[in-house]
């Protein structure tokens, strides 16, 4: 705790040192970012907060992610700010704007950042570790319980502007003789390189999973109905391309389902697990 409080003193003075916010005005933007339970809250407070200030056409942050804050195109003048804490990177705001700025905006600009620069820290790590509880140690894809809440978000935003779902389970044929026959070694290698094929063959926009086991799921959205056929061959392009999944001969069976209007979770579930069950029927 002492090392941490020092470190909030440091902040602090050198907040104190960057003019010319007031004392009231700067607390009360530090007590609203702090209040903010997630990184898209902060950022679009954030966001609000400095358009008050400066007129903004565009905003930007890029991280680990990028987040368009504030969307508006042909703006003639731009500013980019790395917002840091200590000898921390944490990202960079990109602005575009619509008058060029002065120096006394630039400076209160400065303070601004600063004044993020804490909670934002704050919530990175907090997505971070949250980041960690949703993926799969073995894979690194998203586990069953991050599926649950995707899958659901999904088709909560289609029950409000359907742009297309598809949910595609797979799992891999005659997993278990591997296993028994090469060791689980070689089993969890088989199911790591999987996985990376997995990635490759989506876009950025859609999702991918390790239910558990040798059980994978994928969200296309937005996608249309047929939308995994593309997927499908460019898997199994891959899979007879890969030097180590083909010495073990791992193929897949592939089932989809298409979300319609006023389908559950559980019915699109059970619509691909059921045709799903049909294709490796047919593969046997």
């Amino acid at each position: 705790m002492g090392m941490w409080s020092q470190g909030i003193e440091q902040w602090v003075r050198q907040a104190e040192r960057l003019t010319p916010l007031p004392d009231t005005e700067r607390l009360l933007l530090l007590d609203q970012l702090l209040a903010q339970q997630s990184l898209d809250e902060l950022l679009a407070t954030f966001a609000s907060q400095v358009a008050r200030i400066v007129r903004i056409r565009s905003l930007r942050f890029e991280g680990n992610q990028s987040y368009n804050l504030l969307s508006g195109e042909g703006a003639p003048h731009h500013h980019s700010a790395e917002i840091r804490a200590q000898t921390m990177r944490l990202g960079v705001l990109h602005y575009g704007f619509e008058q060029p700025l002065g120096g006394s905006q630039l400076r209160l600009l400065q303070q601004y950042h600063h004044l993020l620069a804490l909670p934002l820290r704050l919530m990175l790590r907090v997505e971070q570790l949250q980041q960690q509880v949703r993926l799969d140690y073995l894979t690194g894809l998203g586990n069953r319980a991050h599926f649950d809440e995707s899958i659901g978000r999904a088709v909560e935003q289609n029950c409000r502007e359907a742009s297309g779902l598809v949910l595609v389970l797979l799992d891999l044929d005659h997993f278990k003789q591997i296993n028994d026959t090469w060791g689980h070694p070689a089993g969890d290698m088989v199911l790591s390189r999987f996985a990376h094929l997995l990635r490759d063959v989506i876009r950025t926009s859609d999702q991918a999973f390790r239910l558990g086991g040798d059980e994978f799921a994928l969200i296309l959205q937005p996608a249309e109905s047929h939308a995994w056929q593309p997927v499908w061959h460019r898997l199994d392009e891959q899979l007879k391309l890969h030097r180590e999944l083909s010495t073990f001969s791992v193929g897949c069976s592939l089932g989809a389902a298409s979300w319609k209007s006023g389908m559950n979770v559980h019915q699109l579930y059970e619509l691909a697990d059921a045709d799903l069950y049909l294709h490796k029927q047919q593969r046997r």
